[in-house]
């Protein structure tokens, strides 16, 4: 059975989240940093910038999803946004998406959030049929416009 929760990460935790993290970040390209993906995780979790929630099997740490809490200005209150979701290629297709989905909207929702946001890719069908299923309906009035600002970041 698949558990899914907020964390508070401890040191080991931690640890074990940002190797998950990494197979992550490769699987959409990136290298592997081992260290420094465990130091930037500490250091956006010890600011608050990020929310990290884990799913495990047992004892095993099968999933991880981040997300941020941002300012909805004209409402005056926040939103949450979904920022990462990944399972382990070996644990999917277990509700392990589903559990952490859920356990993000719980956390927004007792936070006080006037909405939950995700952003994915158009190509990414198994994400978008997580989202839809769960009540997640596209913003179409909406552009994304970027500004990299260093090393040819989006």
């Amino acid at each position: 059975m698949v558990v899914a929760s907020l964390i508070k990460p401890t040191a080991d935790q931690l640890i074990e989240v940002a190797d998950l993290f990494d197979h992550y970040r490769r699987h959409y390209g990136e290298p592997a940093v081992p260290g420094q993906t465990l130091e930037w995780l500490q250091e956006q979790t010890d600011h608050g910038r990020l929310t990290v929630f884990t799913a495990h099997i047992g004892k095993d740490l099968i999933g991880l999803a981040t997300a941020a809490a941002l300012p909805a200005s004209l409402r005056l209150s926040c939103y949450w946004q979904l920022r990462d979701l990944y399972v382990a290629p070996g644990a999917r297709r277990r509700g392990a998406g589903r559990a952490l989905l859920d356990a993000v909207h719980q956390a927004a929702t007792a936070a006080g959030a006037v909405r939950l946001s995700v952003q994915t890719e158009p190509g990414n069908a198994a994400a978008l049929e997580l989202y839809r299923t769960s009540g997640f309906v596209p913003v179409e009035d909406l552009r994304v416009l970027t500004l990299s600002i260093h090393n040819g970041d989006t």
